[in-house]
């Protein structure tokens, strides 16, 4: 099926739909951090949103210059828009434009299968691991050669 959600660059209006879509979806973060990360990351055209008859129902944020790659950073999708590839489309969407050399990392908390999930759905490699972050679980990285045009 085919998707009637429009995916752009988020613009600083943007911040408060997705500061709340952040807030109900988790307990992780708090509303401030993630705000000052959308902050951060929209002037620079580093984040997307889905949006559904004009409500946000998904975003993603990414590095565009991580070791001269482009690097997801997060991808969020509305726990009422689940299951309807906004995630799958998010991403499409970085690697169709936002990725010149060709090459995207992702990683995700090791105990996070949803996302594990997610990233060999979508293709990506185990890349390696980084243990003794601030957070209960390692980090596992992943990797995607994408076809060059």
């Amino acid at each position: 099926m085919k998707s009637l959600h429009h995916i752009r660059l988020a613009k600083p209006r943007d911040i408060e739909a997705c500061v709340a879509l952040d807030a109900s979806n988790f307990n992780i973060y708090t509303s401030a951090k993630r705000g000052k990360h959308f902050e951060e990351m929209i002037p620079r055209n580093a984040m997307l949103v889905a949006e559904d008859m004009n409500r946000i129902v998904a975003y993603a944020s990414f590095e565009p210059d991580w070791f001269g790659c482009s690097f997801l950073k997060l991808v969020v999708v509305d726990t009422s828009s689940r299951r309807l590839g906004l995630a799958s489309q998010l991403i499409k969407h970085i690697e169709d434009h936002y990725c010149p050399l060709g090459r995207l990392f992702s990683s995700t908390e090791d105990d996070n299968t949803p996302s594990k999930a997610m990233h060999e759905k979508l293709g990506f490699q185990e890349s390696g691991y980084l243990d003794n972050l601030p957070q209960p679980h390692r980090e596992i990285f992943y990797y995607k050669k994408l076809n060059q045009k």
